[in-house]
């Protein structure tokens, strides 16, 4: 299902939440093609560099990058930016918040 490349990142934004929020873990496959309509995992670098989640769309002929936020500028990746897509997103999910010790459901001895 995996590659043996693939890896967990961190979302570092809201761009297309609910599916994968700021603080949820990615996994990120560089093996699964980055087709249009797939989510993707994109580095972002320069200031404020982050891992981005967005979904991937050809327009007019171009990929580009779309969050489903109106906050967020869509991403045209071309020669002039400097953004990278590291792989497609094949799975995300939230941690669980541990309380002192004890899996959540567990009971203590």
């Amino acid at each position: 299902m995996f590659s043996r490349e693939t890896f967990i990142a961190r979302a570092d934004d809201d761009g297309v939440a609910p599916h994968v929020a700021r603080g949820d873990f990615a996994w990120v496959d560089p093996d699964e093609p980055a087709n249009p309509g797939r989510l993707v995992a994109a580095w972002s670098d320069g200031p404020g560099s982050a891992t981005l989640v967005r979904s991937m769309l050809l327009v007019d002929g171009r990929r580009v990058l779309r969050a489903q936020d109106d906050a967020s500028p869509d991403i045209v990746l071309d020669a002039d930016n400097e953004t990278m897509i590291r792989g497609t997103v094949v799975f995300a999910g939230r941690g669980f918040k541990r309380t002192r010790g004890v899996a959540p459901g567990a009971q203590r001895a």
